[in-house]
């Protein structure tokens, strides 16, 4: 299996099991491929998808498992979204009217209603969005290097060649 099945087949198995029939591996390895310059985006790397759906990048091959994570979580918001969507969808065009509360005597019956379901996948996707988010960080603060380092306490030249030169002034030896 190439490398967008393997990691549709995990998000459908491990993430959503309940939902194969509605979103099999087919549409999430699509949606992944589809979506790969949104991680491209956000980690700052150049990932393609290969003829025989192989992710690569020009420096390596395949994907770290924090970028698998970071990819999966963006297939996580998508899917709260679309749930969202389809809720407020069925909401607003459903046939049936939805009650809420049946009261009659001591007995009371309630029912969840289709627009707090809606609120529910909106909290889903906005937690999700902050893991997002904070994935997103540790990736780029731990796989970035300093674009300049200064002070003294670096290497000063000696007699025109680089050399170590202790100019700590808090050890003397």
């Amino acid at each position: 299996m190439n490398d967008l099945g393997s990691l549709a087949t995990k998000i459908v198995n491990y993430e959503f099991p309940d939902d194969t029939g509605r979103f099999p591996v087919s549409y999430v390895s699509g949606w992944l491929e589809a979506n790969i310059g949104e991680l491209n985006g956000l980690t700052n790397e150049e990932f393609y998808v290969n003829d025989t759906g192989a992710i690569e990048i020009a420096t390596g091959s395949g994907l770290l498992p924090i970028e698998e994570n970071i990819f999966s979580t963006l297939y996580e918001i998508h899917y709260y979204e679309k749930a969202s969507r389809d809720s407020l969808r069925e909401f607003t065009y459903g046939g049936d009217t939805d009650w809420i509360t049946l009261k009659e005597g001591d007995t009371t019956i309630q029912r969840q209603n289709k627009n707090s379901v809606a609120k529910t996948y909106r909290e889903l996707k906005v937690n999700t969005s902050d893991r997002l988010n904070d994935l997103v960080g540790r990736y780029n603060q731990y796989k970035s290097s300093p674009l300049q380092v200064f002070g003294r306490d670096g290497i000063d030249p000696v007699d025109n060649i680089d050399a170590y030169q202790s100019t700590s002034s808090y050890r003397t030896f």
